[in-house]
C-alpha cells in the first residue's frame, strides 16, 4: 500500500505508534463502511468522518487547505483561531 509507505517514510515518529487517522473526503469509494472495515482490519487505521458541505464553513478550509502540520495539536491550534473567528450567526447556520 503506497500510502503505508508514505507515513513510514514521511512521518517515522507516526508509523512507530501504528496509531494514525486517515482523514478523506466523503466519496463514496472512500466512506463505505467495507473501505472503513478494510483499513481497520488489515492496517489498523482509522477513517475520520469528513462533515457534510457547509458554505459557512468554507473559510475553515481555506485557512487550513495546503498547509502542511506537525502535530495534531498544530492542527487543532489553527483550525480554533480560524472557527473563533465565525460569528454566531455563521456557526448557527450550518445547522440549519
Amino acid at each position: 500500500m503506497a500510502l503505508r509507505e508514505r507515513v513510514r517514510r514521511r512521518r517515522p515518529d507516526l508509523w512507530k505508534t501504528k496509531s494514525w487517522t486517515i482523514h478523506q473526503d466523503n466519496t463514496p469509494a472512500h466512506s463505505a463502511l467495507s473501505v472503513k472495515a478494510f483499513f481497520f482490519a488489515k492496517y489498523g487505521i482509522t477513517l475520520l468522518e469528513h462533515p457534510s458541505y457547509s458554505r459557512y464553513l468554507a473559510p475553515v478550509k481555506s485557512a487550513l487547505k495546503g498547509t502542511r502540520f506537525e502535530s495534531v495539536e498544530a492542527v487543532k491550534a489553527k483550525a480554533t483561531e480560524v472557527l473563533n473567528q465565525l460569528t454566531k450567526a455563521d456557526f448557527q447556520h450550518c445547522f440549519q
